[in-house]
């Protein structure tokens, strides 16, 4: 019902419709004047105290009455409505909130049948309500039952038994149960409501049992507790069997299609339908009330809140599998990010158990809307609490967003090595080279330095050959050569940027770099790759009749020869003719004669087989002259002035 129409649903109706009955309760219809019914549709009259007081009693009698007469369902139905249309019940709870209807009127009923009522005459009407604006509230003398105008909502200005009235009722009638009886009054109907069926078994259906059977205790019938005991085992055995036999389809189907593993969500939507009408059974065929079928309802909202949540979260599971192997393509790479699809689906989960915890508060009464205004009260102390969860989030989004990684990436993440095995809502698991998992937050994940192994399509080959100072020039050529051949030979090196320089002097050897890009991904080739154009380098070394360096430090013993005096004499000759003549290199050479020397020795060197053969010299300068401007064309001169390419 809702609280603000005062409509009974027709599913209370029919509940209130076949239970209230039994007992040697008389039609009241002289109660407080009586009158006949000429508008079978009329709704319940509660413009004045007296009304509304007058359409309960006439209205509850005559439902029973035709209940008791085996009328049709219709004729039940209409004044067990305008009954419940003259009570306040906006402050029930949905969850049990037909049966509550139910034990209220009744309780209501067995008061009003035991206190003394005023004459009619006495309770103020439509003239004392139209004569005093201020009448908004009258209570039935020496009781707490009061009538009180409703002041807005759907209902304003009627005048309703109050929701204060509503909620103690019950203390009520543990006040009043021992008035006796007024004449005619419906003995014992409270009582009469707790052991009867529902609605789904015929009115007398108790009556087949023994009397022990049929004996009132803990408010209910003794063959109702029995029912109830045998409706929850039947439930607990169906449950059970159904989440068994749903995991073991999935079980079967493990290696095949997602599609095809729907045996859990399956058994989860049977326990929750199944939970449902266990609930239906106990209200509409047991007849169960008031705390036993609190319980059940109780229970039963627990379980299709479990049942609904694991269902979500299986299902949203299995349906981004399925989505992910949908986007396959023919060369293996897929459409869909899988880890991101079920990541998202996850998150949708997540939004739709918490929109189900939500409807469930609601059904149990329990207020939503100041807990969502209390989180702006407490808004900063949540906010600083979740901080770390929601940067882990947000984390996770940015790693699917930029994928620097995948699910099975190898990369360096920080100073580690590993492989990512899941990219969760919270965090990142990897696995270590040494086969440990680690997790690492995805807040802190997505902020390292991530080098990503999986995305290269080449492996870098970096060497350095330290040769022996030994070394000829024309065997480092001879070298040389053999590694380019080697780089260029060999399939698993790209042919560019292949290249093998001498790069220099090192300390105790000559430095030869190698650098060459391999055709490899995994780490396993890569040094397979590795050790065979090692171990080919090596040959070629041994070949050309060289070898490694080490670090050493050699020591010669032999008669000092001292220095060539003759040509230190030449040296200083030449030296000192070149200041005679002006033509002293120092600090600079000439502007002229430097413009002379650029580019001008061979290169590539003689018998390179892209070699340029220089034009030969117009004329011959002496070794005993430094260059002069003014001398020769530019191409005679080489470096190291005074000299030329023969």
């Amino acid at each position: 019902m809702n609280p603000q129409s005062g409509r009974l649903p027709w599913l209370g109706t029919l509940i209130l419709l076949l239970i209230l009955v039994g007992g040697p309760a008389s039609a009241q219809s002289d109660l407080l004047g009586g009158f006949d019914e000429p508008y079978p549709l009329r709704a319940a009259d509660t413009s004045s105290p007296r009304d509304t007081l007058r359409s309960f009693i006439r209205d509850f009698s005559e439902a029973i009455d035709a209940w008791r007469a085996d009328k049709p369902t219709v004729e039940v139905e209409r004044p067990m409505q305008r009954a419940s249309d003259t009570l306040d019940f906006s402050d029930l709870t949905v969850l049990g909130r037909e049966a509550t209807i139910l034990i209220d009127m009744a309780l209501l009923r067995e008061v009003l049948d035991r206190v003394e009522l005023p004459p009619y005459e006495d309770i103020p009407g439509d003239a004392e309500v139209a004569a005093d604006p201020q009448l908004t509230r009258w209570v039935v003398p020496n009781t707490k039952i009061e009538i009180v105008k409703t002041p807005d909502g759907p209902r304003a200005g009627r005048f309703l038994f109050s929701k204060e009235t509503v909620s103690q009722l019950r203390n009520y009638y543990n006040l009043a149960r021992e008035i006796p009886y007024k004449a005619g009054a419906i003995v014992g109907i409270y009582e009469e409501v707790l052991a009867s069926p529902g609605q789904w078994l015929p009115q007398h259906f108790p009556d087949r049992f023994p009397a022990w059977a049929r004996d009132i205790v803990g408010g209910q019938g003794v063959w109702q507790w029995i029912a109830l005991a045998v409706l929850v085992v039947l439930c607990v055995a169906l449950f059970w069997a159904l989440i068994s036999l749903g995991q073991r389809w999935d079980r079967r189907w493990m290696n095949g299609s997602p599609w095809l593993r729907f045996g859990l969500p399956l058994a989860l939507v049977l326990v929750v339908a199944l939970a449902g009408v266990a609930y239906l059974v106990a209200q509409y065929a047991i007849g169960l009330l008031e705390l036993p079928l609190d319980v059940v309802a109780y229970t039963v909202l627990a379980v299709q809140l479990v049942g609904l949540s694991w269902l979500v979260m299986v299902g949203s599971g299995r349906l981004a599998d399925a989505i992910a192997q949908i986007g396959n393509r023919p060369d293996g790479r897929r459409r869909f990010d899988a880890a991101l699809t079920r990541i998202l689906f996850r998150l949708v989960s997540v939004t739709f158990i918490i929109l189900v915890a939500v409807a469930a508060a609601e059904v149990v009464g329990i207020p939503v809307a100041p807990l969502v205004a209390g989180l702006g009260v407490g808004g900063l102390a949540i906010a600083l609490a979740v901080r770390p969860t929601l940067e882990n989030i947000i984390g996770g989004l940015t790693l699917f967003a930029d994928r620097p990684v995948r699910v099975g990436d190898f990369c360096r993440y920080g100073d580690e090595l590993g492989t990512v095995e899941e990219i969760g809502l919270r965090s990142t698991r990897l696995r270590t080279l040494e086969q440990s998992v680690v997790t690492v937050p995805n807040s802190e994940f997505s902020q390292m330095h991530l080098d990503n192994f999986t995305a290269r399509h080449l492996r870098l080959l970096p060497t350095v050959l330290q040769l022996r100072y030994e070394t000829t020039p024309e065997q480092m050529r001879y070298i040389l050569a053999k590694l380019r051949e080697l780089l260029i030979a060999h399939p698993m090196v790209t042919p560019e940027p292949a290249r093998v320089r001498f790069i220099g002097y090192g300390p105790y050897s000559k430095d030869v770099e190698v650098f060459a890009y391999l055709r490899c991904q995994d780490q396993d080739t890569f040094l397979a790759i590795q050790e065979d154009v090692l171990l080919r380098m090596e040959e070629i070394i041994r070949e050309a009749g060289s070898g490694f360096a080490f670090p050493s430090q050699t020591t010669y013993y032999s008669r000092d020869s001292g220095v060539d005096a003759e040509r230190g004499r030449e040296a200083e000759s030449k030296v000192d003719e070149w200041r005679t003549r002006n033509r002293l290199p120092f600090p600079e050479f000439e502007p002229g004669v430097r413009h002379e020397m650029e580019d001008s020795l061979d290169y590539p060197p003689k018998g390179a087989h892209d070699h340029k053969n220089q034009a030969a010299p117009a004329e011959t300068a002496t070794a005993d002259e430094p260059p002069s401007s003014d001398r020769a064309p530019r191409s005679r001169w080489r470096f190291g002035f005074g000299r030329e390419h023969g």
